[in-house]
C-alpha cells in the first residue's frame, strides 16, 4: 500500500513514520525547500506524549527538550510579580510534559523516518483526482504520483484542501481579533540576565513569553489583540523593558491570525485531511503539535490493516468517527482560553494577575498549573 502525504509538519511526518513501520511505502511532499527553523517553543503534553512514547520517539524529543526551573511574570520595568516553579506544572501533567521548539519536534521525527519514507522537498502537488480504486497528484514539476491515499497534514491554508474542498476563507475562523508573533534571536546579555527562567509578561490586550536558549540563544512569543499585523513589532516594543529587549535581537520571525480550522467531512473519496488542515485548535489551545500526533497514530492505526481500496475507506471513516469528537473538544477548550491570552478587560486583567499572585499560597500553584494548561502554550 502507497501513502502521499502532503506536508511535512508534525502530523505529516508522524502518520509518514507510523505508516511505513506498518510496511506502507510514503512519499511525504513539502513545498518548502528544507525544514523550517522557525516556530513556537511549546509545552508538549497529553494525548500527543502517549502517542510519540509508542511511536518511539520520546526519547529524540526529551533530548532536544529545553529545561527551565521556573516561569516569572514580570511587569512593564521588567521586576518580577510571581513565580511558577516548572516542577509543579511538570507534576500537573503526571510528568509527561515537556517545553521544545516546535522546530525541535520535526528534526526528531526526520530522524526517525524508518526506510519506505520518500522525502521530497520544494514539491507542490497542483491537481488531484481520486479514481475509485486509487488517487493521484500532478505535482508542479509535472510528474503524477498515484497512492491508496492522500492525506492532506499540509496546514492551516491546506493546499490539499483548497484543491478538493474549495478556498481557505470557507473553513478558517479567526478566533477573537488575535495575531501571534514567535521569533528566535541571539543576544548573549538578555540570555544572562534571564538566569535560565521563562519571563512572562500579560497587559491588557497583550501577552509575551521570552525564554533563553542554551547560553546565547532567546526565543520569543506574543499574543496581540486588535494590532495590525504590520504594528507588530512596534506593540511589543511598546509593553517596556521585556518587550524592548527582545525584539532587539530577533531574527525568522513567524506572525500570523489566531485561527482554528473547521471542516466538515475530513474525508472525500481517498482523500483525508490530518492535524491543522482538518481542524486547527489554535496556540491558545497549547495542544496543536499534541493533538497532530495523536491524531497521526489513530489515523496510522485505521489504515494498519488496509490491503485493498474497501478497507481503505473502512479505515478513514473510522478515522473521522473517532477522532473527531475528540478534536472538537479541544477546539472548544481553545476558544474558551481566548479571554485568558492577551485580556480585554481590566477585570480580565486583575483576574489573570491574582491568579499568578496566589502561586505563592501553599498548594494554589497546582491549580493555576492546571488551569493554564502549560507554560509556553503555542502547539
Amino acid at each position: 500500500m502507497h501513502a502521499i502525504v502532503s506536508g511535512a509538519g508534525v502530523a505529516g511526518l508522524a502518520l509518514a513514520g507510523r505508516l511505513a513501520l506498518d510496511g506502507w511505502s510514503v512519499d511525504v511532499l513539502e513545498r518548502a525547500p528544507a525544514p523550517r527553523r522557525a516556530g513556537y517553543l511549546i509545552d508538549f503534553f497529553g494525548l500527543g506524549f502517549d502517542a510519540a512514547d509508542r511511536l518511539g520517539v520520546l526519547p529524540a524529543l526529551r533530548e532536544r527538550a529545553e529545561s527551565y526551573p521556573e516561569v516569572r511574570a514580570v511587569d512593564a520595568t521588567g521586576r518580577v510579580r510571581s513565580r511558577l516553579p516548572i516542577s509543579v506544572v511538570e507534576q500537573a501533567a503526571g510528568g509527561r510534559y515537556l517545553t521544545i521548539l516546535r522546530p525541535q519536534i520535526i528534526e526528531a521525527l526526520l530522524a526517525a523516518l524508518p526506510d519506505g519514507v520518500r522525502m521530497r522537498w520544494g514539491a507542490q502537488i497542483e491537481t488531484v483526482h481520486d479514481e475509485g480504486g486509487r488517487v493521484s497528484a500532478l505535482l508542479s514539476s509535472g510528474e503524477r504520483l498515484e497512492g491508496d491515499v492522500l492525506v492532506g497534514a499540509d496546514g492551516v491554508r491546506s493546499r490539499v484542501r483548497q484543491l478538493a474542498w474549495g478556498p481557505h476563507e470557507r473553513f478558517v475562523r479567526p478566533v477573537g481579533d488575535l495575531i501571534a508573533a514567535a521569533w528566535t534571536g541571539d543576544d548573549p546579555e538578555l540570555a544572562a540576565d534571564l538566569g535560565g527562567r521563562v519571563a512572562m509578561q500579560v497587559e491588557l490586550d497583550r501577552q509575551l513569553v521570552v525564554a533563553p536558549l542554551g547560553t546565547t540563544g532567546v526565543t520569543g512569543f506574543a499574543v496581540l489583540r486588535g494590532v495590525a499585523e504590520r504594528d507588530a513589532r512596534a506593540a511589543v516594543v511598546d509593553m517596556g523593558v521585556l518587550g524592548r529587549r527582545a525584539v532587539r535581537s530577533a531574527t525568522e520571525p513567524y506572525l500570523d491570525r489566531v485561527a482554528q480550522t473547521v471542516v466538515e467531512p475530513w474525508v472525500r473519496g481517498r482523500i483525508v485531511l490530518l492535524g491543522d488542515a482538518a481542524g486547527a485548535v489554535s496556540l491558545l489551545a497549547g495542544q496543536g503539535a499534541s493533538m497532530a500526533i495523536a491524531g497521526a497514530e489513530r489515523l496510522a492505526e485505521e489504515l494498519a490493516f488496509a490491503r485493498h481500496a474497501t478497507d481503505v475507506s473502512r479505515g478513514l471513516a473510522a478515522f473521522e468517527r473517532e477522532w473527531r469528537p475528540v478534536l472538537e473538544r479541544e477546539q472548544a477548550r481553545g476558544r474558551r482560553l481566548a479571554g485568558a491570552f492577551a485580556p480585554h478587560s481590566r477585570i480580565e486583567l486583575e483576574a489573570q494577575r491574582a491568579m499568578w499572585r496566589a502561586t505563592a499560597i501553599p498548594g494554589v500553584a497546582h491549580v493555576v498549573a492546571r488551569a493554564a494548561g502549560g507554560v509556553a502554550k503555542g502547539g
